[in-house]
């Protein structure tokens, strides 16, 4: 079992610098760096928002905007709220170091229009992944999303015949949890004992059968009684060669929020 790592991190997009007007026929002839997979001069990052109630707020990194990049749809996100990610696919680059981390509110919001609403110090290491989760629960007298919980994501080695897939508990109120890989509670457990604030290490599915996208049933359930967290059986579509984070967010028995589970790609390029 591998605990979330307590260091605060950051999130940052490679940012290139805007042209002037009479630059622009300049463009072609920029050259352009490509990152290779773990290149040192850079650590590699993402955001995903897990404070219920969140307001849509935007990252910044030594006081400037970092969370401005195009998504996959190629349309500029305007904020992030809960349950928000950032970058929607892969991750961000930033330089290894110390840096302030904040996270404001959008301007044009109708309520508290840029409050700060987080505020730490950073320090990614060279060449590392990380995923970075906030907590907590914001309201009128909250105005702040909780504390950073961020794992290192260590590269498992990829396999076309495979699909991989970890768990992370981040729903506050929950038992510990066991995840059982089949149509019933009693078929085998392939993940065990995850607590809150803690995540599993990758797991590896095999015996996929044919095709390049198979249904994955999986079971959600308390490791002290094994009674379910949920009444059906959750079928996850999953695509071989691929790893995916799956994680629980939300508090258990408060009005407002309950606890779910969802599932992101993660890609290492």
């Amino acid at each position: 079992m591998k605990k979330l790592i307590y260091i605060l991190t950051a999130c940052i997009g490679l940012f290139s610098a805007c042209s002037k007007e009479d630059d622009y026929e300049n463009v072609e002839n920029t050259e352009y760096e490509k990152l290779a997979p773990a290149d040192p001069k850079y650590s590699y990052l993402k955001v995903l928002n897990l404070t219920p109630g969140s307001p849509v707020s935007n990252y910044y990194i030594d006081g400037t905007k970092f969370s401005a990049s195009l998504s996959s749809t190629g349309i500029e996100n305007s904020g992030y709220t809960y349950n928000g990610l950032f970058p929607d696919f892969g991750y961000a680059a930033t330089t290894p170091g110390a840096h302030k981390l904040t996270a404001k509110i959008i301007p044009t919001a109708t309520v508290d229009a840029n409050l700060e609403v987080l505020n730490t110090t950073i320090n990614p290491e060279p060449g590392k992944y990380y995923t970075i989760y906030t907590t907590g629960l914001y309201s009128a007298t909250n105005k702040a999303l909780g504390t950073p919980f961020v794992l290192e994501d260590v590269r498992p080695a990829l396999d076309t015949t495979k699909i991989f897939i970890r768990l992370v508990n981040l729903a506050s109120g929950l038992p510990n949890i066991d995840v059982v890989r089949g149509t019933s509670l009693t078929d085998p457990k392939i993940i065990t004992n995850v607590g809150y604030g803690q995540a599993s290490n990758w797991v590896s599915l095999t015996n996929l059968g044919p095709g390049s996208s198979p249904i994955i049933p999986l079971w959600y359930a308390s490791s002290a009684t094994g009674a379910p967290l949920f009444t059906v059986v959750t079928n996850a579509t999953l695509i071989k060669g691929r790893a995916y984070t799956l994680y629980l967010r939300g508090i258990s028995g408060t009005t407002g929020t309950t606890a779910v589970t969802q599932t992101f790609y993660t890609t290492f390029f």
